[in-house]
């Protein structure tokens, strides 16, 4: 018998978050918040949500969690899976106090992710995004620290080629 199985898994790193605005895909509003969260292959998260996903709809169809290629460029080896809300979740920090979205990007993170049973298509399991607690980092800001004391604005005839290609 189907069911809903919910889960607090991580800590797990963020991609992808669209938690201030619903996802768009094409130029077509999914009307949905999401995150993409990624696992190491080593994390207790991946058997516990194999396990509700067996659970959810007996491992049919199609399956929301996946492992990314060895030889992929970025995150190689490691384990993703993307929660979907139509309502914002509540995101908070590590000592549960509320958090703005933009604190959730490159973060490491722990979510409340529910895996529920669908029959459209080939059927398979639905991840929904319940909540997220912003456990380190993160943020849309990127610190380069100073600028290296041999920089000289102008001085690379490469970067100051009129034509870019």
């Amino acid at each position: 018998m189907a069911s809903n199985e919910q889960l607090v898994v991580g800590p797990c790193q963020v991609r992808f978050p669209h938690l201030e605005e619903t996802e768009r895909f094409q130029d077509a509003d999914t009307g949905k918040y999401s995150c993409t969260f990624l696992f190491d292959a080593e994390s207790d998260s991946i058997p516990a949500m194999t396990k509700a996903i067996a659970t959810a709809n007996g491992g049919k169809g199609s399956n929301p969690l996946s492992q990314i290629a060895g030889d992929a460029e970025y995150d190689a080896g490691m384990w993703k899976v993307k929660g979907k809300s139509r309502y914002r979740c509540k995101i908070i920090n590590a000592v549960g106090e509320p958090v703005g979205a933009d604190s959730v990007a490159g973060a490491t993170v722990q979510a409340v992710l529910a895996f529920a049973p669908y029959t459209v298509g080939t059927g398979g399991v639905t991840v929904y995004l319940n909540a997220i607690r912003v456990l380190k980092g993160g943020g849309r800001e990127v610190d380069f620290g100073p600028v290296p004391a041999e920089y000289q604005p102008g001085a690379d005839e490469d970067l100051n080629d009129p034509l870019p290609f």
